[in-house]
């Protein structure tokens, strides 16, 4: 990690999101796949089991028994050649960002440490601006004005960063935080800390292109150095889940896809046989998707194994020729193997 310096640029101070609004922004702009009309938790049936849209609704911060639960690293990949319109960025970071939008939807706007989101992000990578978070929310169900809008956003604080070690150095910034955060809480007399412990809270960490920000470092290194980097910090991430277990979510989203570039002549639909896959079973070249029907693995490179080994659950968006869907491709904390969702504009 001493070396790492080497090569560091200091990143921009940390901020909340909400004062990089102007007020003259258009309430009417907005994601397209962030309209996705919110209502009531949908029940699961038994045979249902398979759709991952429940999980979704139910978002962060959900029960142990959701797949989105707190003390887990999640992660969000993409398959390459399956973005629609070359928007790579956007496309894998639609999920990630509903989920963000649907907490802050439901999660009291406060400045204090109970209810945040970080988001550690390169500083060229616009799926967490606060421009499109807050016509995320906007355009959330049911509709918020924009002034409740953008206190919402007064929980999110950025981190832009342009290299690996900035991005080290702001995770190591929030760690801080939480460090501060729970030993406050453990100081607490106990009357006082059982009466806090009744206040729903919660902290969610999400980093963004931390692959891509790897990648800078091998073409200008090499693997090896670039991997012991990426191993470090995913070590860390997996502590600060671990230590902060009850409250905080960490979310990985990687921009750089995953796979090589497929065919979409065996894209579709799959049948029952596959929605009922048996979750334990694994072919000789590792973790593989059900809507990409290839030999090839998914995690060719040394950072891409990297990378996913430092993923509790981890999640693979692509698109197939009747719509975008997303599958879950491991889960080592739970049995969400196997699920998946289409993915649509206002589902």
């Amino acid at each position: 990690m001493s070396r790492a310096t080497a090569y560091n640029i200091e990143p921009a101070g940390p901020f909340l999101a909400h004062s990089l609004l102007g007020r003259s922004k258009s309430t009417e702009s907005g994601s397209d796949l962030d309209s996705t009309s919110k209502g009531e938790n949908p029940e699961r049936g038994p045979l249902d089991v398979w759709n991952l849209k429940a999980d979704i609704e139910r978002g962060l911060h959900a029960s142990a028994d959701d797949l989105f639960h707190p003390g887990t690293v999640i992660g969000f990949s993409r398959l390459r050649g399956r973005s629609p319109n070359g928007n790579d960025d956007d496309f894998v970071g639609e999920p990630p960002r509903y989920l963000l939008t649907n907490w802050l939807h439901r999660t009291p706007a406060t400045s204090t440490p109970e209810n945040r989101a970080f988001i550690i992000h390169p500083a060229n990578l616009t799926i967490f601006s606060p421009e499109t978070l807050l016509a995320s929310l906007l355009c959330h169900q049911p509709p918020l004005p924009r002034s409740q809008a953008i206190s919402c956003l007064d929980s999110v604080q950025l981190f832009p960063v342009f290299d690996l070690a900035a991005a080290v150095q702001a995770i190591n910034e929030v760690s801080d935080i939480l460090h501060s955060f729970w030993e406050t809480r453990q100081t607490e007399d106990d009357d006082h800390r059982n009466q806090s412990e009744a206040i729903p809270h919660s902290i969610t960490l999400i980093v963004a292109g931390l692959d891509t920000l790897t990648e800078a470092v091998i073409r200008a290194s090499n693997a090896v150095r670039g991997t012991a980097v990426l191993s470090s910090v995913l070590r860390t991430l997996t502590q600060l889940s671990r230590m902060h277990r009850s409250y905080l979510s960490v979310v990985l989203v990687n921009t750089s896809g995953v796979g090589s570039t497929v065919r979409d002549d065996a894209a579709g639909t799959p049948p029952q046989s596959q929605r009922n896959y048996d979750a334990h079973q694994s072919r000789d070249d590792g973790i593989q998707s059900m809507f990409c029907l290839t030999d090839e693995p998914l995690f060719p490179s040394l950072l891409m194994r990297t990378l996913d080994q430092g993923i509790d659950t981890h999640l693979l968006v692509s698109n197939t020729r009747r719509a975008p869907v997303v599958e879950v491709i491991k889960d080592r904390v739970g049995s969400g193997v196997g699920k998946w969702c289409t993915w649509e504009k206002n589902q």
